[in-house]
């Protein structure tokens, strides 16, 4: 699931190529300097996740060049910013990468600290000036469409020699005179070789159910905070689809999975299309639609895994009229239908800008329609109405995990401090 985090980061346009280019910049500054190459780049890929939230009233679709350049002023009053210390925060609720990489949430908290903030005998103080030093190089590289000379770079970089450790410094210089190091930089924004360094980076570890969920708790906070209308929508489609395979003895962590996940196509959505109060037009459905395929695209290295096709076909429907495949109901299995079923029923139990919330009772009579319709599988939505009126209580789908509370309350008291 590692991979599935960098891909989501990498769909997000402007920021992508950013995280990616400081995340290869910093591997090859840290192994000049004799550290983890791996851990760099993962420092660098999440250095500014903090980013990817409301905070402030910032979304996704408001990050450009400029933002990002804005961003990655340091300051001399302090050793933190904001983004900083959230992208730190939501490090930190990934066991994943803390068991695996000892600094990194303590790099990224420092990475825009100035050195009178710093010890260079601490490594995550190191690590914290590697990632400083590779955003300004890739912020040059962000706003030049022609490609920079290594004189291009290191002229200006050097007027502001003084932010650095000397060493840190002194490789960074080193790598830039490497033609691998600045044509790279250049492919990754271009759009070339990032599978390449996803591949060359990811890491092997088995994860249990409980990283997979913490990751899949961050990146759905991200995604479903877009919007107001889909803030709690990913943990929601879990807990109903986990919910309904636990009535008939199957195992409820795959669907639960498959929930937290099913949407993180939805990275690529723009809110002007999440939030449109008014009948989408057929162009803006199709771009509504397609985050299906994106789910696909981000989570396509997982389809062995039990989870990953009900996931993706969350959007077919039985009789055909579904997408991205138009299967029908023989070509799907009963966990496929059990997503569609819960999906449709936590849409339609939600708030969306064009209506207000609905009970559990009426949400289920949607659902019942659209089995009557043919659409929807008698199966599933059988089990759920067991649990609709069988005292099941939905009130507690309505809180997002502890997780993606933690993180809210921790941007609210940034916000209101």
């Amino acid at each position: 699931m590692i991979d599935v985090l960098l891909k989501t980061i990498l769909f997000v346009p402007k920021f992508g190529i950013h995280s990616f280019q400081v995340g290869f910049l910093a591997s090859q500054i840290a192994k000049s300097l004799e550290l983890d190459p791996i851990e760099a780049f993962y420092c660098g890929v999440l250095h500014d996740i903090g980013v990817l939230t409301p905070h402030k009233g910032i979304i996704l679709d408001d990050i450009d060049n400029q933002f990002l350049i804005h961003q990655d002023i340091p300051t001399h009053e302090s050793p933190t910013k904001d983004h900083t210390l959230i992208s730190a925060f939501e490090v930190s609720k990934m066991s994943a990468l803390n068991e695996k990489f000892n600094h990194i949430s303590s790099s990224i908290l420092l990475h825009h600290a100035m050195p009178q903030y710093l010890n260079e005998s601490d490594i995550s103080n190191v690590y914290a000036n590697v990632l400083s030093i590779s955003e300004e190089i890739s912020k040059y590289v962000l706003v030049n469409d022609e490609e920079l000379s290594y004189d291009d770079i290191m002229i200006p970089l050097s007027t502001i020699s003084n932010r650095y450790f000397d060493f840190v410094y002194n490789a960074a210089r080193s790598v830039l005179k490497e033609e691998y190091t600045r044509w790279m930089l250049y492919d990754i924004k271009a759009g070339y070789n990032r599978e390449k360094l996803i591949w060359e980076y990811n890491f092997q570890v088995n994860l249990s159910f409980e990283q997979i969920v913490e990751i899949g708790a961050v990146l759905s906070y991200m995604i479903d905070s877009k919007s107001q209308f889909t803030r709690e929508h990913s943990w929601r489609v879990a807990k109903v689809s986990s919910a309904i395979a636990k009535e008939i003895m199957l195992k409820d962590d795959e669907f639960f999975i498959a929930g937290l996940f099913h949407d993180i196509g939805k990275i690529t959505t723009p809110i002007e299309v999440l939030e449109k109060k008014g009948k989408l037009t057929p162009q803006e459905m199709d771009i509504m639609r397609k985050h299906v395929y994106y789910s696909y695209i981000i989570l396509s290295d997982h389809e062995d895994e039990p989870w990953f096709w009900p996931a993706v076909r969350h959007q077919e429907r039985i009789d055909g009229s579904g997408y991205p495949w138009k299967l029908k109901g023989d070509k799907m299995t009963f966990k496929d239908k059990i997503l569609q079923v819960a999906d449709y029923f936590v849409a339609v139990l939600e708030p969306r800008p064009y209506r207000g919330p609905n009970t559990p009772e009426k949400a289920y009579e949607e659902v019942e329609r659209a089995v009557q319709n043919g659409t929807l599988d008698r199966g599933p939505a059988n089990i759920l109405k067991e649990l609709v009126y069988g005292g099941y209580d939905f009130d507690k789908i309505d809180f997002m995990s502890s997780i993606q509370q933690d993180i809210a309350d921790f941007e609210k008291s940034l916000t209101e401090g």
